[in-house]
């Protein structure tokens, strides 16, 4: 789980199993809005404060792949010529981002 409470408050990911409270599996990182994870168990994640879609893993952290938003929300991520297509809509921008990972 992923999310943000005011334009100030940064959040962590989180786990959360059934009957049990949310654990964070990460530090506080931003400002969290879209989230979906890869069959690798890497997560793709999106950032009001830093106006980027990453990738976030334990091993590895959160690295950038795409930047520039101003208000980067969920998104919609599916299987697209042998890799994956993923549609981040900005919405302070009124504009769809089309990014094409892997081949």
């Amino acid at each position: 789980m992923v999310g943000f409470k005011s334009d100030k408050e940064k959040r962590a990911i989180y786990s959360m199993k059934l009957g049990e409270d949310p654990k964070p599996i990460s530090k506080e990182l931003g400002r969290l809005d879209g989230l979906y994870q890869m069959t690798d168990g890497t997560l793709l994640v999106t950032d009001w404060d830093t106006g980027t879609l990453f990738t976030w893993s334990e091993k590895a952290g959160m690295t950038p792949i795409a930047t520039g938003f101003k208000g980067p929300a969920d998104f919609c991520a599916f299987p697209h010529e042998g890799g994956l297509m993923v549609v981040v809509p900005d919405l302070v921008k009124s504009e769809l981002r089309m990014i094409q990972l892997g081949k």
